[in-house]
């Protein structure tokens, strides 16, 4: 049985929210504008870059600095439970597996033969693994740790007015907690040069990525599954040259359909044949019948 989270001391979240507001705006708009992390990326071929850097950082003084020592909590927390390392690494890795295949059967059918991606097509693998293990080991953990591991949770136990309708409650703080997270991404967007309409169109889809990272987070109870869907969605790190629908956005579309078919369409098509084909008793009639 798992045991209950503990709510973090008062104040926690605010003191979260903000200092990371601070830091991810000194990171985007003066130490990635500033080229800082480009020559340690150039000196490791790209498997070293700013994206691990930074999040690596931001983990220790978020997660462990405010949350588990000014916050009073565990690591069991905010969703490090070891034990689950390995089932989160066998999900990622058959989540990436299942998505190279189709990269390869889309690409060998548009194509008309099989090919290798541009990036390792190009000799740029080192930056494509890089990407990868920057958000493995650092973009997509420290985000999964602070936002759905932090931030949801101790936000559901702070929201006491939703009365008698738990569902409310649940959704007003899915809603806010993601909208937070959204927002954080704020100078991120500045520094990429996006327009004021794109920022509010990337927030809003950022926020539904944050409601889908949040279900997957709840219904498997395990954040390194999490971990693994978000960082192959940040960076899908395809092997294959593939179709133009399945090219760019369409790779990280991919990995969220998969996501969601394996975790929540599967299992429950699996429950409905167990009960209505292996369970069910066959009615009378056909019982009859064979007889």
């Amino acid at each position: 049985m798992n045991a209950p989270i503990r709510p973090a001391r008062r104040g926690t979240l605010l003191l979260f929210v903000i200092v990371h507001a601070v830091l991810i705006t000194v990171v985007n708009l003066w130490l990635f504008a500033s080229g800082a992390f480009h020559p340690l990326a150039q000196m490791t071929g790209g498997l070293v870059n700013g994206t691990l850097i930074v999040n690596l950082v931001l983990a220790a003084i978020l997660v462990w600095g405010v949350c588990l020592k000014l916050g009073f909590l565990r690591a069991y927390d905010v969703g490090w439970i070891p034990h689950q390392l390995g089932i989160g690494l066998m999900t990622t890795l058959a989540l990436w597996t299942v998505a190279q295949l189709i990269h390869l059967a889309a690409g060998a059918a548009s194509n008309g033969s099989v090919a290798l991606s541009p990036a390792f097509a190009a000799g740029q693998s080192g930056v494509a693994i890089g990407a990868l293990i920057g958000q493995i080991f650092g973009n997509a953990l420290f985000e999964e740790l602070a936002y759905r591991g932090f931030l949801f949770p101790q936000l559901y136990l702070r929201l006491h007015g939703s009365g008698e309708r738990p569902w409310l409650r649940f959704v007003l703080t899915l809603l806010i907690s993601q909208a937070i997270f959204a927002l954080v991404h704020i100078p991120n967007r500045l520094y990429m040069g996006l327009s004021a309409g794109e920022i509010a169109a990337d927030l809003a889809l950022l926020t539904l990525w944050g409601v889908l990272f949040t279900l997957l987070y709840l219904h498997t109870d395990n954040l390194f599954i999490v971990v693994g869907v978000h960082a192959l969605g940040n960076a899908p790190t395809t092997l294959f040259a593939t179709a133009p629908a399945l090219a760019g956005s369409g790779s990280s579309l991919l990995i969220y359909g998969l996501a969601v078919l394996g975790v929540f369409a599967v299992p429950a098509l699996l429950r409905w044949w167990r009960l209505r084909v292996l369970v069910e008793p066959l009615p009378p009639e056909a019982w009859a019948s064979e007889n």
